[in-house]
């Protein structure tokens, strides 16, 4: 007698007819949908107005913030990784918009706007201290979490921000750098190439 196994409703690999909205695939409650919000509220006037009318139209600054810092706060540090997730996880989608800068892209923004970057991802923070987020959490540094008020308050007062402000800045430079040092690091082995290509036949 065979074991009765459970079996898929569908078959995986035929035609199906997908939601209007592809992002309706995502949870109701899944955090990407916070965050989106959160990003909303970052003020990038200060990067704005250094781009110049002239050329190709270049990616909106609070785009690529927002990809790096949700990439960072999910322990995804490689510029490389960040663009492969965009095209392939539905929740990273939805923070690209569905238009991902390649990791050149990513990699150059951080290096040439790194006081930007790190005052975005403090105001990331602060706003979801504010809405008495503070066990955001997901937001590491080696699978710790920010060091945030557990009390059973839950609201960080401005005093304890201040504070915790430099351990706050030192846990972000932190992340940074070792996004810096992975792309270094797949810079030299791989150059201008992904890393994920199929070996030449």
């Amino acid at each position: 007698m065979s074991v009765p196994f459970k079996s898929s409703p569908i078959e995986f690999n035929q035609h199906l007819l997908f939601p209007s909205n592809i992002f309706d695939l995502l949870a109701e409650d899944h955090e990407c949908y916070l965050y989106t919000e959160l990003f909303q509220q970052l003020d990038t006037s200060a990067v704005e107005n250094s781009y110049q009318v002239k050329g190709q139209n270049a990616y909106h600054p609070r785009l690529i913030v927002s990809i790096l810092i949700y990439a960072y706060s999910r322990g995804v540090f490689s510029s490389r990784q960040i663009e492969r997730r965009c095209r392939e996880d539905l929740s990273f989608m939805f923070i690209a918009q569905m238009d991902c800068p390649n990791f050149r892209v990513l990699s150059d923004f951080r290096k040439l706007h790194g006081v930007f970057f790190q005052d975005c991802f403090k105001q990331t923070v602060k706003l979801a201290l504010g809405l008495k987020l503070a066990s955001l959490g997901h937001i590491s540094l080696d699978g710790s979490k920010f060091k945030a008020n557990s009390s059973k308050h839950k609201a960080m007062s401005y005093g304890r921000l201040k504070e915790q402000e430099a351990a706050l800045s030192a846990e972000i430079d932190a992340l940074i750098e070792q996004a810096a040092r992975c792309d270094q690091e797949e810079d030299k082995t791989y150059q201008e190439r992904t890393g994920y290509e199929l070996p030449r036949t």
